[in-house]
């Protein structure tokens, strides 16, 4: 079942199914990356570029780096932002990222970490994006814009998680700079921005997380 959701709506769902529904933050994580991976498994691609930021939507990323990685396709997991800020459920995701031998670059230095990012979609077969979610509300800027600039001129295959890193979920305006994905794989329901599968979000799935279709909060 799906249907449209504004980014205000969605984050009342998300705290409802945490605190009333008692889903933790973490299990509704674990099943959007999980749901991801099950789009893409059969998907042709053996190597992957995966560029996470350090709040919730970098997590869903990270869960779905970790289920790629052990299926056995080739990841290169990038982490974009300040590690001071970094969400507890990311943060948790990181260490089993460590734990199971998968390795990351933090991408901080203009020049070089880009030059090499720049290198790593060259060699793969597609990119992840799991910048940024549904909460931004400002333009991007610095590395962050650089980072999607970076994607955008290099990457072959684009696939952005929830929604693309730069456009505002429920006007679909770009905020600065904004990934211009061929898939967008959205979390529970379709996103205000992504109903027209637009040129920033390409062909767009809806994965389930668990949470209940006919809240009515």
């Amino acid at each position: 079942m799906d249907g449209i959701i504004s980014s205000r709506h969605m984050k009342k769902i998300d705290a409802y199914a945490t605190e009333n529904l008692g889903i933790p933050s973490i299990i509704l994580m674990e099943n959007a990356g999980v749901g991801s991976y099950y789009l893409l498994k059969d998907e042709p691609y053996k190597s992957y570029v995966i560029v996470c930021s350090t709040g919730n939507n970098g997590g869903d990323g990270l869960v779905l780096a970790r289920q790629l990685f052990v299926a056995g396709k080739f990841v290169y997991l990038n982490i974009v932002g300040d590690m001071d800020r970094q969400t507890d459920e990311f943060k948790t995701n990181l260490e089993i990222i460590k734990k199971i031998g998968l390795s990351y670059r933090l991408i901080k230095n203009k020049e070089v970490d880009l030059e090499i990012l720049k290198a790593q979609i060259e060699r793969s077969d597609a990119v992840i994006d799991a910048i940024f979610g549904i909460g931004l509300t400002r333009d991007v800027e610095g590395i962050f814009a650089d980072t999607i600039n970076i994607i955008n001129e290099y990457s072959k295959y684009t696939v952005s998680l929830d929604i693309p890193s730069g456009l505002e979920c429920d006007n679909g305006i770009v905020m600065g700079t904004c990934i211009k994905a061929n898939r967008t794989i959205t979390f529970y329901k379709t996103k205000n921005a992504l109903v027209n599968e637009s040129q920033y979000s390409g062909k767009v799935d809806v994965v389930p997380i668990s949470i209940p279709y006919d809240l009515t909060i």
